[in-house]
C-alpha cells in the first residue's frame, strides 16, 4: 500500500457518518421507478372518474407523493442532513401557501363570472351584446349614406 492509499483509508475513517457521500444501489433505483409509475397510473385511473372540484386535489397529492419520492431518493434528501430537509419542508410550506391564495382568490371570483348559469372568463366577449354581424351591416350603410351626401 503506497502514502497516498494509506492517507486515503486513514482520511476515510475519520470521516463522520453524516459527511459521507451516500451511493444507492440499482435495487433502490428500480424500487423508484416502479413506485413512480404506479403512481402515474393511479393518476390517470383516478381521473377517470368525476370528483368534482376534488379532482385537483387528489391530482396534487398523488404528485406531491411522487416528489417526495424523488427528493428523498434522487436528490439524497434521506440520507442529509436535518438543515436540509428543513430548507426543503419551508420551501413547500411557501409553495402551500402560495396555492391557497390562487385556490381562495379563484373562489371568491365564482360569483362574478357567473352569467347565463354557466361560467364565463372575465376576459370573454358577450356575444348577445356584439352582435358583429349587425355591427358590419350598421357600418356599411351609414358608409354608403355618407358617400352618397358627397
Amino acid at each position: 500500500m503506497t502514502t497516498i492509499d494509506a492517507q486515503a483509508v486513514h482520511d476515510e475513517e475519520h470521516i463522520p457518518e453524516s459527511k459521507k457521500h451516500h451511493t444507492c444501489d440499482t435495487k433502490t433505483f428500480v424500487g423508484i421507478l416502479l413506485a413512480l409509475l404506479v403512481l402515474t397510473a393511479v393518476t390517470v385511473w383516478v381521473s377517470l372518474f368525476d370528483f368534482g372540484g376534488f379532482n385537483l386535489w387528489i391530482a396534487m397529492f398523488i404528485a406531491s407523493i411522487k416528489a417526495i419520492l424523488v427528493m428523498g431518493v434522487f436528490m439524497h434528501l434521506i440520507w442529509d442532513t436535518a438543515i436540509n430537509r428543513l430548507f426543503f419542508a419551508s420551501s413547500f410550506l411557501f409553495l402551500s401557501l402560495l396555492f391557497i391564495f390562487c385556490f381562495s382568490d379563484l373562489l371568491a371570483r365564482g360569483d362574478l363570472e357567473t352569467k347565463h348559469t354557466r361560467a364565463m372568463p372575465l376576459n370573454a366577449v358577450d356575444t348577445d351584446l356584439f352582435d358583429v354581424s349587425q355591427s358590419a351591416k350598421d357600418f356599411h350603410s351609414r358608409k354608403k349614406a355618407s358617400s352618397d351626401k358627397d
